[in-house]
């Protein structure tokens, strides 16, 4: 629905689709709410942290408010990465250990890495590494039977065309599971012997999926009708504004 006049209860999203209001409330509710779920996550993996794992821990953190819940990430021991972009599913990234450390414009860098990995003692094979994809998944409450995750749509062991013309194996699988209303993208590192990137999407189901305050509003100081608009016109033209789906309320 295309609109030129804003009506009073109307909030006009940044070009990112965030709220252009923030306040001192979300930003504690997003922290809470972020690391409580990457701890949760983290202790289900047992990833390389002390524990108890506490704030103290955490090395960055930024949540900008959209129209469901938060855009941001945070982090821990300059290390693990949990990333939020849609309403409420996180992905996580175990930064030196995921291929994407060995994917930047430097080749030289990407090929001292990739040495690296080729030189190390392998912890896995395929079989443990789908094994550990699969705990990595039941650990934090998905169901792979009700998703229809019985077999991965993808399972593959990275290689790597080294200097002197030959492909080696590295110690690094990746799989996706896709059902068609959830899907999952799952890498194991041979290396550390655990997960390293985890994306999940369910297409309405509720797992790992963080609810929306019933006082969002409120909190960024939004009238509780709140309705969101996207800007269309460029610059020097009539305003023009798309409707956005506003949150149903509570």
């Amino acid at each position: 629905m295309i609109i030129t006049n804003l009506l009073a209860n109307m909030v006009v999203l940044t070009l990112q689709g965030t709220i252009p209001t923030n306040t001192p409330a979300f930003q504690e509710f997003a922290f809470r709410e972020m690391f409580n779920q990457a701890t949760y996550m983290m202790t289900k993996w047992n990833l390389d942290l002390p524990r108890p794992i506490t704030t103290n821990m955490v090395t960055a953190f930024q949540a900008k408010p959209n129209s469901k819940w938060a855009q941001g990430y945070i982090e821990f021991s300059n290390r693990f990465t949990f990333t939020w972009l849609n309403y409420g599913y996180p992905f996580f990234r175990d930064m030196p250990y995921t291929i994407m450390s060995a994917q930047t414009p430097d080749v030289k860098a990407n090929d001292a890495i990739f040495e690296k990995w080729m030189r190390v003692t392998n912890l896995l094979t395929m079989q443990t590494a789908t094994t550990l994809a699969e705990t990595t998944m039941k650990s934090v409450g998905l169901p792979l039977d009700k998703l229809d995750f019985n077999k991965p749509k993808e399972a593959r062991q990275e290689k790597y065309r080294w200097t002197d013309g030959k492909v080696y194996p590295l110690p690094y699988y990746e799989f996706t599971w896709d059902s068609g209303k959830s899907y999952c993208s799952i890498h194991v590192s041979g290396i550390s012997g655990k997960v390293v990137f985890f994306s999940y999407l369910g297409y309405g189901l509720p797992y790992l999926k963080t609810q929306t305050p019933t006082n969002y509003f409120q909190m960024l100081g939004l009238p509780t009708n709140a309705v969101f608009v996207r800007h269309l016109s460029p610059p020097g033209k009539p305003p023009l504004y798309e409707l956005r789906e506003p949150m149903p309320a509570k």
